[in-house]
């Protein structure tokens, strides 16, 4: 777990938005929700290792998580939702410094001897 990048979302808006959102800024509620579908107690990673997730206050993180109910939200709409979270929240991590592509990984390679 990358407790940096959960660390992160104190005092962050809620980027899901929801009609019922609580997260402005410098919410007390706001946390990492991290993106479903990894299974039970896995976090969602991808491919270069990155937590995904987003910023979200406790009412979106509840709506998304099926913890609390809404009248018109079926699940295709608050994934679709927490696509464009996790977009906008991947873009404040890198601008933090928390989010790494494999490229930004990898040691740079020596360069080769002329004599080679």
């Amino acid at each position: 777990m990358n407790k940096k990048q959960t660390e992160s979302a104190r005092g962050e808006p809620c980027t899901m938005r929801l009609d019922k959102c609580t997260g402005g800024g410098m919410n007390t509620t706001t946390v990492f929700a991290h993106k479903n579908g990894a299974g039970m107690g896995l976090k969602s990673v991808d491919e270069d290792g990155n937590e995904v997730g987003f910023y979200s206050c406790y009412y979106c993180h509840s709506v998304y998580d099926g913890n609390e109910s809404h009248p018109y939200y079926k699940q295709p709409f608050l994934m679709q939702m927490a696509e464009f979270a996790i977009r906008e929240t991947k873009k404040k991590l890198k601008a933090k410094g928390l989010w790494m592509e494999k490229e930004e990984r990898k040691p740079p390679t020596p360069p080769k001897s002329p004599y080679e």
